[in-house]
């Protein structure tokens, strides 16, 4: 009976990981879909932790964990008018007050409270994916790879569907005729592929004897090439070069140290070629739209750091507080819902709090991925985990994959094999 209990929670575990793939691919939209990967994942912390007795889930990320549970509590500490007034920012609020004659009322350190609540909710998936693939009774990290490659197959196949004939589309407002697959944005269905190719290929590593298997993995890896330049993701493109030179690291240690040489300057050159090449990107300028491009989201983003980077807006309060820097000649039916930087977002919603969890992050896992790399027999699982990771966390500096509960969850997964090495 025990055994049966064992391989359900190893099954639930791989069947909450695909939904969350699968219906988890926007950030701002999918709400029930959402809704429900919380409530879900809730419960599916709640009977890991309790089945395993909290056992196995040490991870070494306590000082994170730590930082971010400050960062969260933060948020909602009440504070009285003689002390939020002289905050970064709150003059406008209590202008707001004045104007309309009413008493200045105790407000929290967040701006936009209900919105710092509902993305400390849109976390729960990811923290849930972390949790059972964690536990004793979670699934091998194989089967949860070949998962993540199956789904990603399946996306390619649905993001060329929907360029060549207009195909089903999970959301209404997406990318139409980009190919986003699963994805609202064509943009996140690239940065799902290229993690997907180096969970791949960490699980055929090392390379099979059969030919016919090897076959079968150049196959797998060219399509999900394939869809990253069909979506035409600037940064991804950038990052396929990079990503496929640490792949080949990964799968013939002997060329690692002429790897290790070449790669930091094939990596500056992709960047600068993304940057300032001939094709049109909207960071410099190049074919932005008046307002809404990445160049009008840094300088305003930089003004808003500038104004309230010690302690922070809010979790969730960039939208409401952007619309306080933008132009408002240039203003149109476009909203900006992110600054498409996540590290800048993050640092203007959560001040010096955000600094702390991100050092706190950086501080596990980079020593983790060098001593990873540097075994004569590291886990190739858990070295292709760092490489997906890297991507992640660059593509994040030009947009947002990780605020989608598809991507934060295959973040966690690839945390998660990392820590367990």
């Amino acid at each position: 009976m025990s055994a049966l209990r064992d391989r359900a929670m190893r099954w639930l575990a791989l069947g909450y990981l695909a939904a969350a793939l699968v219906l988890g691919g926007a950030s701002a939209a999918g709400y029930p879909a959402n809704y429900a990967l919380q409530l879900v994942g809730a419960l599916l912390i709640a009977a890991s932790m309790w089945r395993d007795g909290g056992a196995g889930h040490r991870s070494g990320l306590g000082p994170w964990a730590m930082a971010v549970a400050l960062l969260a509590l933060v948020q909602f500490v009440p504070l009285p008018p003689a002390i939020w007034v002289h905050l970064p920012g709150r003059d406008r609020v209590a202008a707001g007050f004045d104007l309309l004659g009413m008493p200045r009322p105790w407000l929290t350190l967040s701006l936009s409270p209900w919105r710092s609540l509902a993305t400390l909710a849109w976390a729960i998936p990811a923290a849930a994916v972390f949790v059972v693939m964690r536990g004793r009774h979670a699934p091998d990290w194989h089967s949860a790879a070949r998962l993540v490659v199956v789904l990603a197959l399946g996306s390619v196949l649905l993001g060329l569907a929907q360029q060549l004939g207009g195909g089903p589309y999970p959301y209404a407002i997406t990318n139409y005729g980009l190919g986003p697959g699963l994805f609202a944005n064509s943009n996140h269905q690239s940065s799902f592929l290229l993690m997907a190719l180096a969970l791949g290929t960490g699980a055929v590593c090392p390379v099979p004897a059969r030919w016919d298997r090897r076959v079968m993995a150049a196959v797998c890896g060219g399509v999900l090439v394939i869809g990253v330049l069909a979506n035409r993701s600037l940064a991804c493109m950038a990052l396929l070069p990079v990503e496929v030179i640490a792949l080949v690291a990964l799968a013939r240690p002997d060329l690692r140290r002429a790897i290790v040489v070449g790669l930091p300057l094939l990596a500056l050159a992709a960047i600068g070629l993304a940057v300032f090449g001939p094709i049109a990107n909207d960071l410099t300028g190049h074919g932005a739209v008046p307002g809404i491009s990445r160049h009008d989201f840094l300088v305003n983003g930089i003004r808003i750091l500038r104004d309230h980077g010690v302690l922070g807006t809010g979790l969730g309060s960039f939208p409401d507080i952007y619309r306080w820097y933008e132009d408002p000649a240039l203003a149109g039916p476009t909203f900006v819902n992110h600054a498409h930087d996540d590290l800048l977002e993050l640092l203007i919603e959560t001040g010096v709090f955000g600094v702390l969890a991100i050092i706190a992050f950086l501080g596990w896992f980079a020593p983790r991925a060098v001593g990873l790399w540097r075994a004569r027999a590291g886990d190739p699982m858990a070295q292709a985990a760092t490489i997906a990771v890297t991507v992640a966390l660059v593509h994040s500096l030009a947009d947002y994959p990780l605020r989608t509960a598809a991507l934060s969850c295959l973040f966690a997964l690839c945390c998660a094999m990392i820590a367990q090495s």
